[in-house]
Formats: structure tokens, C-alpha cells, sequence
């Protein structure tokens, strides 16, 4: 059960889902409020036109930034397991 492979993969996993932590730990960016790029395009948006209004409103907001991430994990994490069974299923047939 415990192979060298499972093993090794294992700590794989565990390096990638740490790295970004990791380095941004060394980088001191810890605390930092990070903008996603919707945030950003809105800002340089509103620097470059002033008057600028949208075409459309968004159906519903999020009501906090914690449930924004949460949707977006949602989101990734069904994308990831279409793909994943995708693959599974080309693999089955072989």
C-alpha cells in the first residue's frame, strides 16, 4: 500500500500545495490583500475613462470576498473532475 511511488507522490502533493504559501512566506507577503484581476481591470478601467459605465449589472454579488473564493474553488474543483474523468474514461477504453 505504501510504495515508494504512493510516497513520492504523495510529498509531490503536499510541496505543491505548500509552495505558493511557502514562498510567499519568504517573499513576506503575508497579510497582504491580494486584488484578483477582475479588481484590477476595474481600477485601471476607471483610471483610463473616467466616466465610464457598465453595460450590464451583475445578476447576484457575492456578499463577502470569503464566499467569492469558496464559489471559485466549487468552480475548479468540478472543472478538475471533469478532466479527471475524461481521463479516466479514455483510459478505460484502451
Amino acid at each position: 500500500m505504501f510504495t515508494r511511488k504512493n510516497i513520492s507522490l504523495a510529498l509531490l502533493f503536499i510541496l505543491i500545495a505548500l509552495g505558493p504559501a511557502l514562498i510567499s512566506m519568504a517573499n513576506g507577503l503575508m497579510g497582504v490583500e491580494l486584488m484578483g484581476t477582475d479588481d484590477k481591470a476595474q481600477t485601471v478601467i476607471t483610471e483610463v475613462n473616467t466616466g465610464y459605465v457598465r453595460w450590464i449589472e451583475p445578476l447576484w454579488v457575492p456578499p463577502g470576498k470569503t464566499v467569492e473564493t469558496l464559489l471559485f474553488v466549487f468552480q475548479a474543483a468540478i472543472g478538475a473532475g471533469f478532466i479527471f474523468l475524461y481521463i479516466m474514461r479514455k483510459r478505460g477504453r484502451r
